[in-house]
């Protein structure tokens, strides 16, 4: 929409086309995009008012379950994923996120919709100051990965639910930890307002990279006293 006004307007007489400009954003090297987003996460790690983190994830879908024995991108079965929050399944990817306290992205992943949470926080880099907690839901409870994070001066604070038998923590505690990591979820809320309504892509590639521009989009708001819309 604002290249369509500014072009009316006459602002930008020699504006580019959709298609050149999707040319020239599939020419950006996929570590300039790192770099931008690994930019940003370290002002937002350096920030004074981070305190704590959170970690979940957010399924991005590119179809729906009654289209994907007709999809022509992502084919293979490990992108077909359940999403427990819409308790319906879908083909595409899982977002794996860690946030500040505000909200604000400092690592991210994209994995297939069928991989679980918890083998994703394995592979996560998590590049954030020592002694600090990571708060999560159920599906990252494994004192093997808690007692490695430990010994890297990293809290990994897991819901436990009302069936644990070890490790058990108080329903003050537990509150707690419910109600500091929601902030993940506020976060993944103001990243998918930002979407369209279906994500229109050619390729798998430009499908990852207009979810990162959004997500860098998000992440860049909190550097001035802006409003998405």
């Amino acid at each position: 929409m604002g290249r369509y006004m500014f072009k009316k307007l006459g602002l930008f007489p020699n504006i580019l086309s959709n298609s050149r400009l999707n040319r020239r954003i599939h020419k950006i090297p996929s570590n300039c995009w790192d770099a931008i987003f690994r930019f940003l996460s370290f002002l937002a790690i350096k920030s004074s008012d981070t305190c704590y983190f959170a970690v979940d994830s957010f399924p991005v879908t590119y179809c729906q379950k009654n289209r994907i024995d007709k999809r022509k991108r992502f084919l293979d079965r490990k992108y077909i994923g359940f999403a427990a929050s819409k308790k319906r399944y879908f083909c595409g990817i899982q977002v794996h996120m860690v946030v500040t306290n505000q909200g604000r992205p400092v690592e991210m992943h994209f994995k297939p919709g069928a991989e679980s949470d918890l083998n994703a926080l394995w592979q996560m880099e998590l590049d954030i100051p020592e002694h600090s907690i990571l708060y999560a839901d159920g599906a990252y409870n494994c004192f093997d990965l808690e007692d490695i994070l430990f010994e890297q001066n990293i809290i990994l604070l897991a819901k436990r639910g009302n069936k644990a038998k070890n490790r058990v923590r108080s329903i003050s505690e537990e509150r707690s930890i419910s109600s500091k990591r929601q902030i993940v979820e506020t976060a993944f809320n103001s990243i998918t307002t930002l979407f369209p309504r279906n994500i229109k892509a050619s390729t798998e590639r430009g499908f990852l990279t207009k979810i990162i521009c959004f997500v860098i989009a998000y992440s860049t708001s909190f550097l001035c006293p802006m409003k998405l819309i």
